[in-house]
């Protein structure tokens, strides 16, 4: 495996990995991925060649690390110790993947470590309370690998020194078309595929899910099946906002995207994972937004979001003080 360093304007570092069939860049920007190649199909929406451009603008958090917390918090606000916390209205009345000093918008320190087998990036940032309005200092790794099976490993490492919350996912968007047509064509398998619906400013009804499984009688589901679904609940929640953005809870925490010619194997130790199928590109008046709907799906593993709003002290999401949070997330990729 070969791994190099390109620099680029505003302090952005691109971090190059070859290893024969398949190559994937890092970069310091958000601590995120921008390229995944298998032979000469990029599999992960990005763009290396102008990444000192097109990452600073980009609305969509294309391959980030999003935190402190992934997905929404309900009107902004969150009770924690019996204090109220009032964070930034970023998503209509709500806030929305960290906010605008989010992790997606940091400059990470990083090491890499040439193992041999694998190479592993270590990004490091700390992130104070003054930046964001949540409770605790944090120091925080994200460490990314990269080995000669092509699996790409993702984990989360932090400690606070005050009771917080903490919610990461790298927001990814994979489409394993050769000629990145939309992913429509794309089956998601998994034991459990259940669907947790939300309303109109994507937050959760109910804590009772859609039973995908039940609804087609099949654990492998093509998202155009899921699309054109004539089950009245899973049709409200899909038209209304033109696909797929909600949580799932799947089975054993593993699942798999893939279509005629690649499997994407993800497992996670995350309890959830938000689907989110690039439903409306139109947001960013860009030369750079090449992008039409359902050019690619999200897949953001995480604790359900707004669990803060809804379990309360018993939220998942809910991090110690000077405890050590971890979580990791696996995606392998392999022809069929």
């Amino acid at each position: 495996m070969i791994v190099e360093v390109e620099k680029q304007r505003h302090g952005i570092d691109l971090i190059k990995i070859d290893n024969d069939e398949t190559n994937i860049v890092f970069t310091n920007f958000g601590a995120r991925v921008v390229s995944w190649k298998y032979h000469d199909n990029n599999i992960v929406l990005g763009n290396k060649v102008e990444a000192d451009e097109f990452y600073p603008s980009n609305p969509f958090h294309f391959g980030a690390t999003i935190g402190r917390y992934a997905g929404r918090i309900g009107n902004a606000s969150f009770n924690l110790n019996g204090e109220t916390y009032q964070l930034e209205a970023n998503n209509h009345l709500h806030h929305l993947h960290g906010g605008s000093n989010g992790l997606d918008q940091r400059l990470f320190n990083y090491d890499i470590q040439d193992n041999i087998t694998n190479i592993k990036i270590t990004f490091t940032v700390q992130h104070k309370s003054m930046e964001d309005g949540y409770p605790g200092d944090m120091f925080i790794k994200v460490i990314h690998t990269y080995d000669v099976e092509h699996r790409w490993t993702v984990e989360y490492e932090a400690q606070s020194n005050q009771d917080t919350l903490f919610n990461p996912t790298n927001h990814v968007y994979f489409n394993l078309n050769r000629d990145n047509n939309v992913i429509d064509n794309h089956k998601i398998k998994s034991e459990q595929l259940n669907m947790y619906p939300v309303d109109s400013h994507n937050l959760i009804t109910s804590t009772s899910p859609i039973d995908l499984v039940t609804i087609f009688k099949s654990n492998c589901i093509s998202f155009s099946d899921i699309f054109n679904s004539d089950n009245a609940q899973l049709k409200e929640q899909v038209d209304a906002r033109n696909g797929l953005d909600h949580p799932f809870d799947v089975g054993n925490k593993q699942f798999f995207i893939e279509n005629d010619e690649f499997l994407l194997d993800v497992t996670t130790t995350m309890p959830n994972v938000v689907i989110f199928t690039f439903n409306d590109t139109t947001s960013w008046d860009s030369d750079f937004n090449i992008y039409k709907a359902h050019s690619g799906v999200s897949l953001e593993t995480q604790f359900l979001p707004n669990d803060i709003n809804v379990y309360g002290n018993k939220a998942q999401s809910i991090l110690k003080a000077n405890d050590t949070f971890y979580a990791k997330t696996m995606y392998h990729v392999a022809e069929k």
